[in-house]
């Protein structure tokens, strides 16, 4: 059912994680462009700069792990509530923390349909349940639908970071310090994932990389820890949040697993290579885009988890089963 807002402005909350919070960026350009509304984000203090520049952020508020510590959380809700008390809250995590502070909230509170049991029902029975009307939709057409109703196609809700000319025209000179010949072309990959089942095991990242150092530039970006023995240059642990999207923007191609940046590389219009495993389309977090490449492998036994944080008993994961030779078929054939 579509809401009505009375108010030409509104507050979102959505604390976590990176990439659950990049896809709003999307949303937020499509109900701006539709109602000329404009909105005041709740998030995370270390997501906070995926809204700088953003046309359609009337503000945002960056909360620290003090904010959110459970001892302080009550007077974080009750002071949010106070200041913003003119304004409906649209919750688009649905979650303790945004419950929390929607019974404290003065006005209207809206909550997007996270549809937990159908996907808890899809996770346990395999597959058996749920299947199409999970697919109905992805994460940012159930958050569009809040206000919107019907079906917005996926496409118009693409994330978007809006970067400015100064942090285009850093990450082009840091690139080119590192990689001198322009004539290569740059593949970004990111190698790490929250969940160890969510990306190759280490040692097949450095077979790939050593397979296309003899003909791309390798650039390694994320957090984590990145052995000696990787193929190319790394900016791992070295960026901040938009200096990697920044950095991502003149990149021709990222590689990684299930992960934020698959999100950022999307909302920069770099061309994407997604690799997923435990984590299937169900669950909406698929990238999409006419650059976009996703490989995966169809085990029955997919998905395990909701965010694929379950161990793999198996000798080889769902994620391994994709072999070298298919990641590098398809790099060719996005990269021409």
């Amino acid at each position: 059912m579509k809401i009505s807002l009375s108010s030409n402005t509104a507050v979102i909350f959505r604390l976590s994680a990176m990439g659950d919070v990049a896809l709003i960026t999307g949303v937020l350009s499509y109900w701006n462009s539709l109602y000329h509304t404009k909105f005041i984000v709740i998030t995370r203090a270390e997501w906070a700069e995926l809204f700088e520049n953003h046309p359609a952020i009337a503000g945002i508020e960056a909360l620290s792990k003090e904010n959110l510590d459970k001892k302080e959380y009550a007077k974080t809700c009750r002071k949010l509530a106070e200041k913003y008390a003119d304004f409906p809250l649209l919750d688009l995590h649905a979650s303790t923390r945004s419950r929390l502070l929607a019974h404290q909230w003065k006005t209207s509170v809206y909550r997007y349909n996270k549809m937990p049991v159908l996907r808890r029902l899809f996770l346990w029975t395999k597959g058996r349940i749920g299947k199409e009307r999970l697919l109905e939709k992805n994460v940012c057409q159930r958050y569009a639908a809040l206000l919107c109703g019907e079906s917005i196609p996926r496409a118009l809700l693409k994330p978007q970071i809006f970067l400015d000319e100064d942090e285009i025209g850093d990450a082009k000179k840091q690139l080119a310090a590192l990689f001198p010949d322009s004539e290569k072309k740059i593949i970004a990959i990111h190698p790490f994932a929250t969940h160890a089942a969510k990306t190759l095991p280490l040692q097949r990242w450095q077979k790939l990389s050593a397979e296309l150092s003899e003909k791309y530039y390798i650039l390694f970006i994320g957090k984590g820890e990145l052995p000696e023995n990787m193929y190319g240059k790394s900016l791992v642990n070295k960026t901040t949040l938009r200096r990697l999207c920044a950095v991502l923007s003149q990149c021709d191609l990222l590689i990684t697993g299930d992960s934020g940046p698959m999100h950022l590389a999307n909302a920069v219009n770099t061309p994407l290579l997604a690799l997923f495993g435990p984590t299937t389309k169900e669950w909406g977090f698929f990238p999409v885009g006419e650059n976009v490449r996703i490989l995966q492998k169809a085990v029955p036994c997919r998905p395990c988890s909701l965010h694929g944080s379950k161990k793999c008993p198996q000798n080889e994961s769902c994620l391994e089963k994709i072999q070298t030779e298919e990641i590098l078929a398809a790099i060719n054939k996005i990269l021409g």
